[in-house]
């Protein structure tokens, strides 16, 4: 028998599924031969098919959050026995009520882990979203991004202190010495971390998402627990200008789910999965920056004739996958009548290259979608770029 969270990921599964692009399933060798001459590309045109992939530093996030971890358990704890007690265990908001009890062992198992936890989360808070941070932008392909361990090694070798990154024009001193192009930076402004009853949990849904019925009762029972989020500033700085790229501040949430109190691990790991969804509002903006891009290599008809697929340069190594779309562009040289000079018009096909199941490590083959005259416009030795990503609203508003 199916349980509610069961219901609840199958519905998320199958609304994943409903916003991705199809996936169509071709094979090549069936396709049609394409007889369309390849694109005369100008030569002040030829340095835009530069696919140079921008290297990227995620460092230095300060803490600036008052979050205190005991103070924030023991308040859920004392609120919870102010309501119903039986024996030895509270229950109502926090977890008696979901399976998880909070009795004698819990208590002496809290006040063993209070100090080391109160630590270590303090420690380790802004190098964990740091983490989460650099995950999601590794996931959104299309940058390369430097690990702790090289960035430690560099601080190390030029005598760079961590604790001295905190102006911006350290940042793009240390950012050029490290070789990269844009650095992100920021600060934790707060962590919230909160015991979601049932009930709250069908409230927030009913009042933000308006769910009814089973698949209300699924997403509440799915964020029904121990809840924690983040505020965060982020700064992303070119290094070359100096510039910064944009300013904003973020959000995200984590479930951590229904145990007595969250331990230093269960914390560390809920704040870098919160921090790594905060992204989720930048990132069309990420995705034009770190953008993906190569060139036909080849076209062919599909068997009725009537449509085109496309093989491109680019594949699984260069941050490709099946959720992914292209756009294609074709050139013109302009010349201007005053002066004489020469500049390149790059111009976007009224066209979209759609994933297929035959992406490989290093080429793809893509359908291409349009109406039939814009199709035949496709042809080998076009440039191709990766569509702008859009953010997750629903999936990230439950927390996933």
């Amino acid at each position: 028998m199916w349980m509610g969270k069961d219901i609840f990921y199958f519905l998320m599964i199958a609304y994943l599924i409903s916003c991705a692009p199809t996936v169509a399933r071709i094979d090549p060798t069936m396709c049609l031969p394409d007889n369309t001459d390849k694109e005369i590309i100008p030569s002040v045109c030829k340095a835009l098919y530069d696919a140079t992939i921008p290297r990227v530093a995620v460092v230095n996030f300060s803490n600036n959050s008052t979050f205190d971890y005991a103070k924030t358990i023991q308040t859920s704890v004392q609120g919870a026995s102010q309501k119903t007690k039986v024996g030895g265990a509270a229950v109502g908001v926090i977890p008696g009520a979901a399976g998880a009890v909070w009795g004698e062992r819990e208590k002496r198992n809290y006040a063993e882990d209070l100090q080391r936890t109160e630590r270590e989360i303090n420690a380790k808070l802004a190098e964990s979203v740091e983490d989460g941070i650099t995950d999601e932008i590794v996931r959104l392909g299309g940058a390369k991004v430097f690990t702790r361990s090289e960035l430690k090694k560099v601080l190390e070798e030029h005598k760079f202190q961590a604790s001295g990154l905190a102006d911006e024009k350290t940042l793009v001193n240390f950012g050029k010495l490290v070789g990269v192009k844009y650095i992100i930076t920021g600060s934790i402004n707060n962590v919230n971390l909160k015991w979601v009853t049932l009930e709250g949990a069908k409230e927030a849904l009913t009042k933000h998402l308006g769910l009814v019925g089973s698949v209300l009762a699924a997403g509440a029972e799915a964020n029904e627990g121990w809840n924690i989020e983040t505020d965060i500033s982020l700064r992303m700085i070119d290094v070359e200008t100096g510039e910064i790229v944009f300013s904003k501040i973020v959000k995200g949430k984590e479930v951590i789910g229904k145990i007595p109190y969250p331990n230093y691990d269960a914390l560390i790991g809920g704040i870098k999965k919160a921090g790594s969804k905060a992204i989720n509002e930048v990132r069309s903006e990420l995705s034009k920056l770190f953008t993906i891009k190569g060139y036909i290599l080849q076209t062919r008809l599909t068997p009725d004739g009537k449509g085109k697929v496309a093989l491109v340069n680019i594949g699984r190594k260069q941050g490709i996958r099946e959720d992914m779309t292209l756009y294609v562009y074709t050139f013109q040289e302009i010349e201007d009548p005053l002066t004489g000079k020469k500049s390149c018009d790059k111009v976007k096909l009224p066209v979209i290259l759609r994933p297929t199941n035959q992406i490989q490590e290093d080429k793809s083959w893509f359908v291409v979608d349009g109406e039939e005259i814009s199709i035949k416009r496709v042809k080998p030795g076009q440039l191709v770029e990766r569509t702008e990503i859009g953010s997750q609203g629903l999936i990230k508003s439950l927390g996933y």
